[in-house]
């Protein structure tokens, strides 16, 4: 190996943080100074080209990145690692995976955090708190106010999933001989579990938008018998996703043409409220700055709380899916279980449960039961507000020697009220020193979760 070789080998092999001059390993290695510096700086700078290269995004792409995430934040949008993933996806024209999103945090402590959910069930009892839900109330209340938004400008969207031959539980009636001998067959269910998805938006004043209906088709092209029964005028939209779900496409279609279309002319110059959740086809960057564009706020509700917060979860797809049930149920007795449920019947049996279920009495109450239109957090709140109890005054710390030598002073040590009397207070002795050690260790661990995170340390 040439001296020349060897200097630069030496500098490479420097663990990290050991400082270095060209000049002493010139010497070291008797090469010129000069020499040694351009071969070096040419070396690094080509590794470090290289390493910019393999990365999924440029370092100054990764700075306007932590912009956006800046701007989500200070709009009361904090992205979650979902949304970044679909950031940098679009940014660089490629999937980027999760671990990348984890160096991405990596690489950026100074600049963004991160909590992480560790279970469904946790989440949603840490959800379903009163501070949580204030703090969505507060943010309602203040973006509401500060744009000047009206009841007539606010939304809510979501999706809906059907299994097209598969009915939901209903009562009927049997032959009470046949049914408790077990001489009946089971309830006719066509049972076809092919995936149809429908787009639903209502509105605070008690309107409605027109349905968009997903077809799942694995090749993404529509057939015209499925859609036959729509007529020329009917106020609905339809397309198609290789799962019947809706994606990122089908979510960028439906706010430009569905929901912008629709609604712009009755905001005029005012802004448009469109609250939803944080699925993955709503918060893409491409969704985002649409929005943004024109004049559509977007409201996240936050994670595990549509089952309280949501207008059409709480309200409004529970007798939708009941309607289309009954329409199943009529159509499957009309032709006595013989004849099949396909992709072109959906439309048939959905249109009156549609109809039936989507109507103003309905959305009026959607808003109303979370506490949207009017704005009214109690509606919500008293759902996980317990009545205040005054608390007992605490036990004195009593050993279980003292409480034997007092209940033998007061009895005979052998008689029965003796016993129990000492049974029932050891007993309470004993719950009394374990209530104590749990709210020692709770006190503790919301000490050690509540201190801040070292900037170091990994999101």
């Amino acid at each position: 190996m040439s001296c020349i070789n060897a200097a630069i080998e030496a500098i490479e092999s420097r663990d990290p943080g050991d400082k270095f001059t060209y000049s002493e390993v010139a010497r070291r290695f008797g090469v010129d100074r000069s020499t040694l510096s351009r071969r070096h700086q040419q070396i690094r700078g080509s590794n470090e080209a290289k390493s910019r290269n393999q990365q999924l995004l440029h370092p100054h792409q990764e700075l306007q990145l932590l912009e956006h995430i800046d701007e989500l934040t200070e709009a009361g949008l904090p992205p979650t690692r979902t949304m970044i993933q679909n950031f940098a996806s679009a940014i660089a024209g490629r999937a980027a995976s999760q671990s990348w999103v984890t160096r991405f945090f990596h690489r950026h402590p100074d600049a963004i955090i991160s909590r992480w959910s560790t279970g469904l069930d946790r989440n949603r009892h840490r959800a379903d708190s009163v501070y949580k839900y204030e703090s969505y109330f507060d943010l309602l209340s203040t973006k509401m106010a500060q744009h000047h938004i009206r009841a007539q400008d606010v939304y809510n969207m979501d999706e809906k999933g059907f299994l097209i031959g598969v009915t939901g539980r209903s009562k009927r009636v049997f032959s009470k001989q046949k049914y408790e001998t077990g001489g009946f067959k089971k309830v006719i269910q066509d049972g076809n579990r092919d995936w149809i998805t429908v787009i639903a938006a209502i509105c605070a004043d008690g309107s409605t938008l027109p349905p968009a209906i997903i077809y799942e088709a694995t090749s993404g092209n529509m057939y015209a018998r499925w859609v036959d029964d729509i007529a020329i005028d009917d106020p609905v939209y339809v397309t198609s996703s290789p799962s019947g779900w809706t994606n990122d496409q089908v979510g960028l279609a439906w706010l430009e043409q569905v929901f912008d279309r629709h609604t712009k002319e009755k905001a005029g110059n005012h802004t448009r409220l469109l609250i939803l959740d944080g699925h993955g086809s709503h918060v893409t960057m491409e969704f985002i700055d649409y929005a943004i564009a024109h004049n559509i706020m977007l409201l996240v509700l936050p994670p595990h709380s549509t089952h309280t917060l949501q207008p059409l979860d709480v309200v409004m797809f529970k007798p939708l899916a009941a309607a289309y049930s009954l329409s199943l149920q009529h159509y499957l007795q009309a032709s006595h279980g013989l004849l099949a449920v396909r992709k072109d019947d959906f439309y048939r049996l959905f249109k009156p449960a549609w109809d039936s279920s989507f109507i103003k009495k309905h959305a009026l109450k959607a808003f109303k039961a979370t506490g949207i239109a009017p704005i009214d957090p109690e509606v919500v709140l008293k759902k996980f507000r317990k009545s205040t109890l005054t608390a007992p005054p605490p036990l004195v710390n009593v050993s279980r020697a003292t409480i034997t030598n007092l209940i033998n002073q007061a009895y005979d040590p052998s008689s029965i009220a003796a016993n129990n009397l000492s049974e029932i207070l050891l007993r309470l002795q004993a719950a009394k020193e374990i209530a104590e050690y749990e709210k020692d260790t709770l006190r503790a661990a919301l000490h050690v979760h509540q201190k801040p995170r070292n900037r170091h340390e990994p999101p």
